[in-house]
Order: C-alpha cells, then sequence, then structure tokens
C-alpha cells in the first residue's frame, strides 16, 4: 500500500473510531490494532495523537465540504431546491464527515472549535452571496439573517443525518424552501407606496 493509501486508512479508522466514541476514544495503540500496522507507522504518519487528530478533522473538514462552492456559481438561478438538492448531495455524499462537523464529539484538537468557526465563515459567505442574487441586495455574511439561516440549516442537517425516515429529503427540501423565501423576504428592499 502506497504512504498516501496507508494514510488515508488509518484516517478512515480514526474517523469511524470519533464519529462511533468520541475523540477521547482515539490513541496511537488502538488506530495501530485497528489498522493493523505497526504503532511506528502510525507515528511516521502523523507525528503523534493530536498530529492525528489535527490530520483527522482537516481532511473530515476538506470532504465535507468539497463542492459546496459550487453551489455559489455566479450564473445560478433563484432556485431554493436547486440549492436544497446541492446541500443533501453533499450531505449524503459524506455523512459520516458532516456528522462529525456540524456535531463535533468532545476530545477533539485544540484548534477544532477555531476551525469549525472559519468553516461556518465560509458558509456564510457563500450563502450571504446567494441570498443577495435572490434578494437583490447586497447581503452581510455575518448580519442576522445568515447566522439564523445558518444555524437553521446546521441543525436541519443534524436532523436528517440522525434520522433520515423521519426527516426525508422531501421534508428537508420543503424546509430549505421556506428558510430560502424568509430570508429573501427579509432582506429583499420593500416597495414603497
Amino acid at each position: 500500500m502506497s504512504a498516501t493509501d496507508r494514510r488515508a486508512q488509518l484516517l478512515d479508522v480514526a474517523r469511524d473510531i470519533v464519529a462511533a466514541e468520541g475523540f477521547g476514544a482515539v490513541s496511537i495503540d488502538r488506530v495501530a490494532r485497528e489498522g493493523k500496522v505497526a504503532r511506528a507507522l502510525v507515528y511516521q504518519q502523523f507525528t503523534d495523537l493530536s498530529g492525528l487528530l489535527t490530520a483527522l478533522v482537516d481532511r473530515e473538514s476538506a470532504t465535507a465540504l468539497a463542492g459546496i462552492g459550487s453551489l455559489d456559481s455566479a450564473d445560478a438561478d433563484n432556485d431554493a431546491d436547486r440549492l436544497g438538492r446541492g446541500i443533501l448531495t453533499y450531505l449524503h455524499a459524506a455523512p459520516t464527515s458532516w456528522r462529525i462537523i456540524l456535531s463535533p464529539p468532545d476530545g477533539g484538537p485544540p484548534d477544532l472549535r477555531d476551525r469549525l468557526e472559519l468553516g461556518r465563515d465560509y458558509a456564510r459567505a457563500l450563502g450571504a452571496r446567494q441570498l443577495s442574487r435572490y434578494a437583490g441586495v447586497t447581503v452581510d455574511p455575518d448580519g442576522a439573517t445568515q447566522r439564523i439561516m445558518l444555524a437553521a440549516l446546521e441543525e436541519l442537517a443534524r436532523l436528517h443525518l440522525t434520522d433520515p425516515q423521519q426527516y426525508p429529503d422531501e421534508l428537508v427540501l420543503r424546509y430549505i424552501r421556506s428558510l430560502v423565501t424568509w430570508a429573501t423576504g427579509v432582506e429583499a428592499p420593500k416597495n414603497a407606496n
């Protein structure tokens, strides 16, 4: 196995442990044992436990956010369903990654919260650009509308990932349509009488 493939395999092992039991359950010994490799190989790939956990958070963040930028195309129409289907596509493509990012277990690397907030900043910026197109005005990515939208979308994604039977795609799309309608109404300029 190449070094790149071995690294990915060890990160998969760590990801599965985190998803099932939290960051605190991850150790170099356990990753080596479950990955069926020598401890020295884990150390060679990641230096120490902190390096392993940081690499895991980096990879899962990148995996979870991969493709989200495609929702921000300049020629996008004002179709909330297209936006919602795009969000669902990325949730379905990497559900374990999204679970870790949206509901990070305790015991993560020290800079985990900072990294997650950077991801939220990115998501709010993308959302503000999209909402600006819908509303016909510039929307502040750090304003209340975007913060409320992101909080609602994160909670909706958590519900969907936790219980897709109770929160199926069509229900998620209905909520997203309603959220976009609400946010557009809040941000759109009011017609003067």
